[in-house]
């Protein structure tokens, strides 16, 4: 029975503590937001409603894959088909892929990066990757990580580009002028297939 109680005690003190990290994580990155915002190094994005991909002609895209292992095929079945799309095209791909990513993917022969993401999904080299790709003038920058992930979004809102495409969240209007809903409990890129179905 004693074993039992403590069982039962170590698991309720380890979720008291999860807790605990979690609303810490959420403050500290509620503060750095808000200096961001304070600092005027961040600001609302105005939302473009008139996006279509029969717009651009020769578009250059930016394409970041998730980091949540499980996401990672799911986001590839979605943008295929605008890869199919524009791979004959007079365009331009750029995908950033990450060590998550094991098996290997045909991308056309598209220029690619490499996120280098750690245990806690913190990401290691992205000034380093950012060094490589600002001066190139995106058409459309599209996020497919659908929670939020800070340096990924301080990432792309330093990146020039005309539609920046990501997953609705309590910040993303300081980083996405086109955003996309989910359902949290059964993620999926349906809206974006929606989005892309403009072709």
């Amino acid at each position: 029975m004693q074993n039992k109680d403590s069982i039962i005690n170590f698991r309720l003190n380890f979720i008291v503590i999860n807790r605990e990290y979690m609303n810490f994580k959420l403050l500290k990155l509620n503060l750095k937001i808000a200096w961001l915002k304070f600092s005027g190094k961040i600001e609302l994005i105005k939302n473009s409603s008139n996006f279509s991909l029969n717009d651009l002609e020769s578009p250059k895209i930016l394409i970041i894959l998730p980091i949540e292992k499980e996401l990672i095929d799911k986001s590839i079945q979605s943008i295929s088909k605008v890869m199919e799309y524009y791979k004959n095209k007079d365009s331009d791909f750029v995908i950033i892929i990450n060590n998550h990513l094991k098996h290997k993917l045909n991308f056309y022969n598209m220029k690619t990066h490499r996120f280098d993401v750690s245990k806690k999904n913190k990401i290691n080299n992205s000034k380093d990757i950012l060094d490589k790709v600002f001066y190139d003038d995106f058409d459309i920058v599209i996020d497919l990580n659908i929670n939020f992930i800070f340096e990924i979004s301080m990432f792309i809102q330093q990146l020039k580009s005309k539609y920046k495409i990501g997953f609705v969240s309590n910040y993303s209007d300081f980083f996405y002028n086109i955003q996309l809903q989910t359902d949290r409990n059964n993620p999926s890129y349906k809206s974006l297939d929606y989005l892309l179905g403009k072709i």
